[in-house]
C-alpha cells in the first residue's frame, strides 16, 4: 500500500504468499456491499460484473458479483473474514484498504512482478486486473489496468 500523497509507503501489510487473489476477493466484497464500485464504468465497459452484463447465453448467477457474494457455483462468499482466514491479513485491515481503494480517485493499482510466477498465477493477475475496473481507474490519468509497472496492457488474453 502507497500513501501517494505523501510519495512514500504507509503501511505494509504482509500476506501469506500465493493469497493474492483471496485478497482481492475480499477487498472485492468490501467494494460491491458498501457501494464503492463504479457502476456507471461497469455498466459502459464490462462484460460479465452483474446479470445485466452477461451475454444471453450464460448460465444464471455466473458473473464476477455473484462470485464474490456467494450466489455462484461454489457458494462461498467472498468476505474480509473469509479472506483473512486465507491470506493472514486481519479482517479489519482488509476492510479499510477497500475502502481507501474504494474512494481514491485516481487509483494506480499495479501487481508488481511476484504474483503471477506460481501455479495458477495468471488467475492472480486476472484478479489483481479486477481492482482498476471495480473502481473505474483504467483508462484515466493516474490510473492503471493492475498490470505491472511500466506495462500499460491488460496482462493476460
Amino acid at each position: 500500500y502507497t500513501d501517494t500523497a505523501a510519495g512514500r509507503e504507509d503501511e505494509w501489510i504482509p500476506i501469506r504468499p500465493g493469497t493474492d487473489a483471496a485478497l482481492v476477493a475480499g477487498l472485492a466484497h468490501v467494494l460491491i456491499t458498501e457501494d464503492l464500485v463504479d457502476q456507471p464504468f461497469l455498466d459502459k465497459y464490462c462484460v460479465g460484473y452483474d446479470e445485466k452484463t452477461l451475454p444471453a447465453n450464460a448460465p444464471k448467477n455466473s458473473h464476477y458479483k455473484a462470485y464474490i457474494l456467494g450466489q455462484g457455483d461454489d457458494g462461498i462468499e467472498k468476505t474480509p473474514q473469509w479472506a483473512a482466514k486465507i491470506t493472514g491479513i486481519p479482517a479489519d485491515k482488509i476492510i479499510k484498504l477497500a475502502r481507501e481503494i474504494g474512494s481514491a480517485k485516481p487509483a494506480y493499482i499495479s501487481q508488481g512482478w511476484g504474483p503471477q510466477r506460481h501455479s495458477n498465477g495468471e488467475q492472480t493477475a486476472r484478479a489483481i486486473a479486477m481492482l482498476p475496473i471495480l473502481t473505474g481507474n483504467v483508462g484515466i490519468s493516474g490510473g492503471n489496468t493492475g498490470a505491472r509497472e511500466g506495462n500499460y496492457d491488460i496482462p493476460f488474453e
